[in-house]
């Protein structure tokens, strides 16, 4: 399998030496996506030990799928999920003593740059599209795009700008 840190290092770099002009809202929906689908499937798969809207996997390629999966998750989420800076802080009982507002604000500003969450998300799904691609075939590719379209969740990337309440909203969400 090939190295994702450092395929996803290098991406990373490259991604933003392209000027910004190249990238589309359609490819920040893709990864929005594609998170999405991971995210609720992950989700899915916990609740219920099977695997909701198949995309054409069969029991052989079950815990290899559901492992690019988790790879992805946590790539998707290293900057935000509970064992994240952020999420440390937020929840950090020494911290509880601070009004929301400041304790939010300060644990958002562990994240990166706007810019750059935009940029490595975007790497992030084209390593995910890829890999998916190399290990399981284009059809089952096409099967999961075509199934992230309708996938739900209740966690979201903070792929824009978010107001004070937006941002205490997803601390609650992301932190939990």
């Amino acid at each position: 399998m090939i190295d994702c840190k450092a395929m996803l290092g290098f991406l990373l770099v490259i991604s933003t030496l392209l000027p910004a002009t190249g990238r589309t809202q359609s490819d920040l929906t893709g990864a929005e996506t594609s998170f999405l689908y991971i995210a609720s499937t992950l989700q899915s798969f916990r609740n219920t030990g099977r695997l909701a809207n198949n995309p054409g996997i069969d029991g052989a390629d079950l815990e290899a799928f559901l492992d690019l999966l988790e790879t992805y998750y946590q790539e998707f989420t290293n900057n935000f999920g509970s064992n994240s800076a952020m999420c440390q802080f937020y929840m950090d009982p020494e911290n509880g003593r601070m009004e929301i507002e400041e304790k939010a604000r300060l644990s958002f500003s562990f994240l990166p740059e706007l810019e750059d969450r935009v940029n490595y998300y975007l790497v992030v799904d084209r390593e995910f599209q890829e890999n998916l691609e190399t290990e399981f075939g284009s059809i089952l590719q096409a099967n999961v795009n075509q199934q992230k379209l309708s996938s739900r969740s209740n966690q979201r990337l903070p792929s824009s700008e978010f107001d004070e309440a937006a941002v205490i909203n997803f601390l609650d969400s992301a932190c939990i």
